[in-house]
């Protein structure tokens, strides 16, 4: 996790809105963004290339970071929305959420799966995913960069949740303990010879039905 003191950002304050600003401000090297307080909200621009910067050295919304202002406001923020356009790979617009000091914050941290299940290794089973992101609360000095969850142990047939996460001093699991994370199910190759042998038997008993109820129409004919 990175230090929060690598983690800075300049901005300036910026008084027009809309499209046209928009693309004026991007025009000049600089990305469009507004900053969500709990009292009010502002717009703001900050710098396109300082912000990739930051955006390789993990920001974003697990990871806290500093708005210093041109007067030397400095705000705790966490990135909300990174709006992109992945063909000409430009940053469009930024949503900042203002973080209060000695205040709970509630986010998503990313989940991070540690080995590999026994379910799939062993027993040949497919791996699910059902979440890859944790919403937590918490203080801002408590908030984690990723939560790890260990699959070794996971058998076929199996699940893990929320309940099944380590313990973090001073976070909350915002969801409920039975949340399915992620679990182990068979493969559509790998039913059982007994479903395939239930299938057959189904498969010609209708086939002989069908047999002898000709023979009765042959035989009334």
């Amino acid at each position: 996790m990175s230090e929060l003191s690598d983690l800075t950002l300049k901005f300036s304050q910026r008084n027009e809105t809309g499209t046209s600003s928009s693309r004026q401000i991007r025009s000049n090297g600089r990305i469009p963004a507004v900053l969500y307080g709990k009292e009010l909200n502002r717009s703001l621009s900050v710098d396109d290339k300082e912000t990739r910067i930051l955006l390789r050295k993990g920001a974003g919304s697990s990871s806290l970071m500093r708005l210093i202002g041109e007067d030397g406001e400095d705000e705790l923020v966490l990135i909300k929305e990174l709006q992109q356009d992945q063909i000409r790979d430009k940053i469009l617009h930024i949503d900042f959420i203002q973080i209060k000091r000695g205040e709970d914050l509630q986010t998503s941290v990313p989940l991070t799966l540690l080995g590999e299940a026994d379910g799939v290794k062993v027993e040949g089973g497919i791996l699910e995913i059902l979440a890859n992101d944790i919403e937590i609360r918490c203080r801002p000095s408590n908030l984690p960069s990723l939560i790890e969850l260990d699959i070794t142990k996971l058998a076929l047939g199996e699940n893990l949740q929320i309940k099944d996460l380590p313990e973090l001093d001073g976070v909350e699991f915002v969801s409920s303990d039975e949340t399915i994370l992620v679990s182990c199910v068979g493969s559509a190759s790998g039913r059982s010879e007994s479903e395939d042998e239930e299938v057959d038997g189904e498969s010609s008993t209708e086939e002989g039905t069908q047999e002898g109820e000709s023979e009765e129409q042959n035989s009334s004919e």
